[in-house]
């Protein structure tokens, strides 16, 4: 990412943010969204242990996809832009 200027990284992170989010609003509607967000931060306060190993797993997998992405000097922007192909 370091390869990258800024104006490029914050537009990748806007994209990618806006996709997260807007997604699931404009597929399944904004009242329904925050019902499942409340239920489900519900679901991780009364049930921390399986919330905990649930976001371990979730950072393995993390540490793992990032050990795919070549060193930061062999980024191009022919390999990125095949990301979104």
């Amino acid at each position: 990412m370091e390869a990258l200027s800024y104006e490029i990284q914050m537009a990748l992170v806007s994209f990618c943010a806006a996709t997260l989010i807007g997604g699931p609003v404009a597929l399944i509607g904004a009242g329904r969204v925050l019902g499942l967000a409340r239920a489900t931060f519900g679901f991780a306060l009364r049930r921390q242990l399986t919330t905990t190993l649930g976001l371990s797993a979730l950072g393995c997998l993390g540490a793992v996809g990032a050990g795919m992405v070549p060193a930061p000097e062999m980024v191009s922007m022919a390999w990125l832009t095949g990301l979104f192909h």
